[in-house]
């Protein structure tokens, strides 16, 4: 590790991290990024890759010892950790949804489809987790209420309530975004 490296871990430990971790990032950010994108082959993914072995570095700053190894080797560690867990929530992550229009909407213009589309993507991703997993097993996925409480180990009430206020929720986000008529 370089003199100057060693002074910017220094800097974050000792919590004055705004100037040393730009410095850092110029100096790291490229290489591990490119390394995250041979890995992950997604852009946003190995984006997301390299903030979070940052945001690691800026926190556990003052474990580095470099008598173990370089501060190059040091990142590459936290970046192939950073890459094993980005890979494991992209396999839980459950497929996007596709929101198709209704068949009345057919003839509208691609560009107003597109914009409802995307108006319904965001009133789903303001639901509760277990109501956006509710409508996915159920209307997207077409699971039976009683296939979806097993799938859950949830009791067939808890599964039906849940469908219901995911569908209220959901039609509260749409009014609000004025996604319907």
């Amino acid at each position: 590790m370089t003199l100057a490296d060693q002074r910017l871990l220094l800097e974050l430990d000792a919590g004055n991290g705004d100037r040393a971790a730009r410095r850092l990032y110029r100096a790291y950010g490229g290489e591990l990024y490119g390394f995250a994108l041979r890995r992950l082959g997604d852009r946003e993914l190995a984006e997301e890759v390299v903030q979070d072995v940052f945001t690691s570095m800026w926190r556990r700053a003052g474990d580095y010892d470099h008598q173990r190894g370089t501060l190059r080797t040091w990142l590459y560690g936290i970046t192939r950790n950073a890459i094993v867990d980005a890979e494991r929530r992209r396999a839980r992550r459950p497929p996007a949804l596709v929101f198709e229009p209704a068949e009345e909407q057919a003839s509208e213009d691609p560009i107003e489809l597109a914009l409802t589309r995307w108006q319904m993507e965001l009133a789903f991703e303001r639901l509760t987790p277990e109501h956006r997993e509710a409508i996915r097993l159920t209307y997207v996925e077409g699971h039976k209420l009683w296939e979806v409480a097993e799938l859950l180990g949830l009791p067939l009430g808890t599964v039906k309530s849940r469908v219901h206020y995911a569908m209220h929720a959901l039609r509260l986000a749409c009014e609000e975004l004025e996604v319907l008529p």
